[in-house]
């Protein structure tokens, strides 16, 4: 039976499912950059929709968490040949790029387990924090100076990410860029 009269009520729609994913080896130095990160965060008061993960190494065990998620934000290092400490913010689509001048240090890893989820179901919309590591050879548990520097900054990214997801904007960029003022 059809009515003319407008469908009534409703509820809002759920916020989206947001993932803030650390990705790195934490015992070569730099590498761990965002294990670090997400280990720090982890007493910082996030809405229920948020969850933090530190991954280590990204693993294909993370699908089906994948799935169950709408954004997804990656904190990392990124090889871009730049000075050590430089940021960088870019979505995986924006690494389809030709030049090998930024190449994230987990890239392969990371675009695999993202093109897998994609396969199997949907992905979700991923934006990428990246930064300039200075050592990734050393074995260490400490970040180097320069990037211990920019972890205020990266927090100060992540919260304008959230922010920008909570509202409903595109994530999506329109190429890699390099966020100004290190320090």
């Amino acid at each position: 039976m059809q009515s003319d009269e407008p469908l009534g009520g409703g509820a809002a729609a759920p916020p989206p499912k947001i993932l803030i994913l650390g990705v790195g080896n934490l015992i070569l130095k730099d590498d761990g950059f965002g294990v670090h990160l997400v280990n720090e965060l982890q007493n910082t008061e996030f809405p229920d929709n948020v969850t933090l993960l530190e991954a280590g190494t990204v693993s294909h065990q993370l699908i089906p968490l994948l799935h169950e998620i709408d954004h997804l934000i990656v904190i990392d290092v990124v090889e871009a040949g730049d000075t050590p400490g430089s940021i960088f913010r870019f979505t995986p689509e924006d690494m389809q790029f030709t030049s090998d001048r930024m190449v994230s240090l987990h890239q392969i890893s990371l675009i695999d387990v993202l093109r897998m989820t994609e396969l199997t179901g949907r992905r979700p919309a991923t934006v990428i924090i990246g930064v300039q590591p200075k050592d990734v050879a050393t074995w260490s548990l400490e970040l180097s100076e320069e990037l211990k520097a920019v972890i205020p900054k990266v927090k100060s990214l992540l919260a304008d990410e959230l922010r920008r997801i909570q509202a409903g904007q595109n994530t999506r960029s329109t190429g890699a860029e390099t966020i100004p003022d290190r320090a």
